[in-house]
């Protein structure tokens, strides 16, 4: 049976590309800045990276980029001694040979888990059945060459959600240990990280939105972490949240007022300070790592179709929170 990931915070990384290059038809991936902000998070302490996520335009990118930037950031840790950081690789694929043949090319390139995105093009034709997801993903995780989370990010999977039950049933497979959920639901949190019927010691739970942390830490053993993109700059106070949670949770809530008074407050910050990516997604990480970290991002932000023009302009709206954060994180 595969070993479920550690228990964490981790990151989903955006990748950095250079300026547009006319003859290639795209803007080129920018290693050198990847690198930077990749021993930002490991010198933080993040326990992992995901690499070619939804955050890292995995959809924007070929195979062959995919693994040159998981090999060059494996690298990267490795020689700088961050060796215990954990890849996480991205697929958002929509068949089976092609997931199966990334997660085999990502492993090769230095990853240890995968991030399997749900397949969605139908969705919105009514083309899906839960059993043809069940299959499609039980197919996905009996041929993977590395333990596998379940992906659910319904905005980007044209509002498809997976049930519950679904869910349940893929917990108990042997090679998938966990999931991300990236959507709002906290009940749905709360059931996967406490139903009996789900084996927590295998099947961890982390959530794709930092500002639930808290409440997810406190629902129930299976509960683990989050996979969150403020994190990108941000990541000494998500770890401090999730240290205090899991320090109540452990302690029963029976911690001083002042742990309590702490950990509330961080919470607050930190969700506030999440309705920029709310609002701006994958080019307001970008605008963000430039903003507070002073990494170079490149002049277009993201590959096109990504333009990330109208998001400087709203900057100067969400400074305030930004500028809270950056004390806490200052401190810690």
């Amino acid at each position: 049976m595969a070993t479920p990931p550690p228990d964490g915070i981790y990151v989903p990384v955006p990748t950095f590309f250079s300026s547009f290059d006319k003859s290639a038809y795209k803007q080129p991936l920018d290693i050198p800045a990847q690198t930077e902000h990749t021993l930002f998070l490991a010198s933080a302490g993040v326990k992992g990276l995901i690499l070619c996520g939804s955050t890292g335009e995995a959809v924007h990118l070929s195979l062959g980029e995919r693994v040159e930037l998981i090999s060059s950031q494996k690298k990267a840790l490795v020689e700088k001694g961050y060796d215990n950081v954990v890849i996480m690789a991205g697929t958002a694929s929509q068949n089976i040979d092609e997931t199966v043949g990334v997660i085999r090319e990502s492993k090769n390139a230095g990853a240890s888990y995968a991030l399997v995105l749900t397949p969605s093009y139908f969705a919105g034709a009514g083309g899906y059945s839960e059993e043809g997801m069940r299959s499609w993903y039980m197919a996905v995780a009996d041929n993977s060459e590395l333990p596998v989370l379940v992906y659910n990010y319904p905005a980007v999977t044209n509002n498809l959600q997976l049930s519950l039950s679904l869910m349940k049933h893929l917990s108990t497979h042997p090679n998938i240990v966990g999931c991300k959920l990236s959507h709002g639901n906290m009940s749905h949190h709360l059931i996967l990280s406490s139903s009996p019927d789900i084996p927590h010691e295998k099947f961890r739970v982390f959530t794709g939105l930092g500002q639930q942390l808290l409440p997810l830490l406190l629902s129930g053993p299976g509960a683990a972490g989050a996979i969150d993109g403020t994190a990108a700059y941000f990541p000494k106070t998500l770890i401090r949240i999730h240290a205090l949670s899991k320090k109540i949770a452990a302690a029963n809530g029976n911690v001083s007022a002042e742990e309590w008074k702490e950990v509330h407050a961080l919470q607050c910050a930190f969700s506030e300070v999440e309705e920029w990516v709310v609002k701006f997604g994958t080019i307001g990480i970008k605008e963000a790592v430039r903003k507070v970290l002073g990494i170079s991002v490149g002049q277009e932000g993201g590959r096109l179709p990504f333009c990330e023009s109208h998001v400087g302009k709203e900057w100067e709206k969400f400074k305030p929170v930004f500028e809270a954060v950056q004390e806490y994180e200052n401190k810690l």
